[in-house]
C-alpha cells in the first residue's frame, strides 16, 4: 500500500457509518474498494451520544453488547418534567466506538481494505470526473486512481468542496460532551434538558448506556450563538441536580466533542465519478441531530447505485444520480421537516420550552418519538391537532412546526 499508485474501483474517503455502510455495500457486489480513515483506528475519537433507533443496529445484525436499550424518555427545564414510558422500547444508546469498529469489521469481511492514519489531500479530476485522491500516511504520498470515490469526510466535506459538489456548511450543531461513571443515573431512562441558560440555542442531554456510565452533553447551533458548549457542558455538570439530575459520586472518564451541519441537504450529493453521504451530505434529522441511522442508509443506497454504476460500466452524474434520486424519496421530506423545526426550535426561551412540555404531555408518545426522528404521519398529527385546537395554540410554534406549517 505504501507504493506510489494504486487502482481501485471504489475509494472511499472516511471511516465513519456512512463511509463504512458505503463500502460493505460495495464490497459485497465484488468490486475492489478502499477506505481511508485520516484517525490512527476507527472510532479513536467519539463525537456523538449514540442515541438511534434500536432497530438500526437490531435490522443489522450487530451484537446486542453494543448497544443499551432505553424504557423511558424524559424532557426537563428548570421548571418541569415530561416523562415518556416507552414499550416496545424504541431507542437505544450504542457503544459508539465498538460498533464503529464492527462495521469496518463487517466491512473488511465483505472484502473492502480500511486503511487508517490517511488523509486526503488534494481531488484528482479527469475531464470534469473526479477520478481519485492524493493521500498523505504520515509522510508517504501516495495517488489513488478511483472509478468512483465517496465523500464520506464527515461535517468537513472535503472531498465535496474541492470537486465543487456542493459548497459545504456554515451553520452547525456544535456539541461537547463528558463520558461519565455515574452510578446513581437511571439506567434506563434518557434525558433531554430544555433550557436558554444552560443550552442557548440547543438542548443538553444524559444518556446511560450500561454499567453505570452515562453520556452527559450540551449542543448549540453555531451562527445562532457562539457559546462555547465545553464550558455550558462544565456549568450544567456543576448545576445538575436543578434538572433533577443525580450525579453523586460521578467521575469523568472521557471527553467528547463533535460537529453535524445543521442546514438542510445540499441540492447535489452526486457527480461524475463522486457521491457524498452521511454528514458530509448534510444527512442527518436536525430535530436532535440524529445522524448515524440515516448515514448508515445512506451509505446502502449509495453502494447500490454505486454498484448498478460500475456493472453498466459507466459512473456518470446520470447514473450515480440514481442514489441521490432514491434517498430524496425515502428521506427529503424528514430533513426538510426536521431543519425547519429544529430552526424553529433555536429560538425557544424558557417560556417557549415550557409550553412545549405541556405539548409534549398531551401528545400519544409514538407521535413524540416521531417528531424526534422527523418522520411524522402528517395526516394523524392533523387528526390529533383538529381534535385538540387548544393545545396547537399553546405549543408556542412547536405543534406548527411539527406539522410542516
Amino acid at each position: 500500500m505504501r507504493s506510489g499508485r494504486v487502482d481501485t474501483d471504489v475509494l472511499v474517503v472516511g471511516g465513519g457509518p456512512a463511509g463504512l455502510s458505503t463500502a460493505h455495500t460495495v464490497a459485497s457486489a465484488g468490486y475492489t474498494t478502499l477506505v481511508v480513515e485520516r484517525q490512527q483506528s476507527v472510532g479513536e475519537r467519539v463525537r456523538t451520544s449514540g442515541v438511534t433507533a434500536l432497530r438500526t443496529p437490531a435490522q443489522l445484525g450487530c451484537p446486542a453488547w453494543l448497544w443499551h436499550e432505553l424504557g423511558r424518555l424524559r424532557f426537563s427545564t428548570l421548571d418541569d418534567d415530561v416523562i415518556l414510558e416507552c414499550d416496545p422500547r424504541p431507542l437505544c444508546v450504542l457503544d459508539v466506538r465498538g460498533f464503529y469498529r464492527w462495521l469496518a469489521d463487517r466491512a473488511a469481511a465483505s472484502g473492502a481494505e480500511i486503511l487508517t492514519g490517511a488523509s486526503a489531500t488534494e481531488v484528482r479530476t479527469s475531464g470534469g470526473a473526479v477520478v481519485g485522491c492524493s493521500l498523505d500516511l504520515g509522510g508517504d504520498q501516495i495517488e489513488v486512481a478511483a472509478r468512483v470515490v465517496v465523500d464520506a469526510s464527515g461535517y468537513r466535506a472535503v472531498i465535496s468542496k474541492q470537486a465543487r459538489l456542493h459548497r459545504g456548511f456554515s451553520r452547525f450543531g456544535v456539541g461537547a460532551e463528558y463520558e461519565l461513571i455515574a452510578p446513581r443515573v437511571a439506567q434506563d431512562e434518557a434525558v433531554i434538558v430544555l433550557s436558554e441558560r444552560f443550552a442557548p440555542c440547543g438542548y443538553a442531554w444524559l444518556f446511560p448506556w450500561g454499567q453505570s456510565r452515562a453520556r452527559l452533553g450540551v449542543g448549540v447551533h453555531h451562527a445562532d450563538v457562539r457559546n462555547n458548549p465545553r464550558l455550558e457542558l462544565r456549568r450544567l455538570f456543576a448545576s445538575a441536580a436543578a434538572f433533577r439530575l443525580d450525579l453523586t459520586s460521578a467521575s469523568v472518564r472521557e471527553s467528547h466533542f463533535g460537529l453535524v451541519p445543521a442546514e438542510g441537504r445540499p441540492r447535489r450529493v452526486a457527480a461524475d465519478g463522486l457521491v457524498a453521504v452521511g454528514d458530509a451530505a448534510g444527512h442527518a434529522t436536525l430535530v436532535v441531530g440524529e445522524g448515524i441511522r440515516i448515514g448508515i442508509r445512506a451509505g446502502e443506497i449509495a453502494g447500490e447505485a454505486i454498484s448498478e454504476a460500475l456493472k453498466r460500466g459507466r459512473t456518470t452524474r446520470d447514473e450515480l444520480g440514481a442514489y441521490e434520486r432514491r434517498f430524496h424519496r425515502e428521506f427529503d421530506r424528514d430533513l426538510r421537516v426536521g431543519e425547519m423545526i429544529n430552526r424553529r426550535l433555536s429560538r425557544f426561551g424558557d417560556a417557549e420550552w415550557n409550553a412545549s412540555l405541556r405539548l409534549l404531555r398531551s401528545l400519544p408518545t409514538d407521535l413524540v418519538l416521531a417528531i424526534l426522528e422527523s418522520h411524522l404521519p402528517r395526516r394523524r398529527m392533523l387528526a390529533w391537532f383538529a381534535a385538540h385546537p387548544m393545545e396547537l395554540l399553546r405549543s408556542r410554534g412547536l405543534g406548527r412546526a411539527a406539522l410542516g406549517l
